[in-house]
């Protein structure tokens, strides 16, 4: 069994009429900028779904890193400095909130 991770989650609201224009800056830069320089291990976009009633957040993303020590380095870094400097200049202003962070360590493992 691999050993858990530690996760970085965040949720977004966006605008509906900038869906189209934000997730594919998302996806396409915005990810890829974070991603740089090896500190996360991987990340999942979720979108909610219908099948429950719900008022969060349309989107979440999940950051997943080998272990805290990582995750410090990565606050810290270029890397995440370039992210967001991008990200107030193709994002700001618009109708896109970053409304939660949260940072989890592995508690208990079950499964695979």
């Amino acid at each position: 069994m691999s050993k858990p991770r530690f996760l970085y989650q965040l949720q977004i609201r966006c605008a509906p009429e900038l869906e189209d224009e934000f997730n594919k800056w998302y996806n396409e830069v915005h990810m890829p900028l974070v991603m740089k320089g090896g500190m996360l291990k991987a990340a999942t976009r979720y979108t909610l779904t219908d099948a429950t009633v719900s008022d969060l957040p349309r989107y979440t993303t999940i950051c997943e890193f080998e272990d805290r020590a990582t995750f410090e380095k990565w606050l810290a870094s270029d890397v995440l400095a370039a992210a967001r400097a991008n990200t107030a200049e193709v994002m700001g202003g618009k109708d896109v909130v970053w409304t939660s962070r949260a940072f989890y360590e592995p508690m208990v493992s079950f499964g695979d």
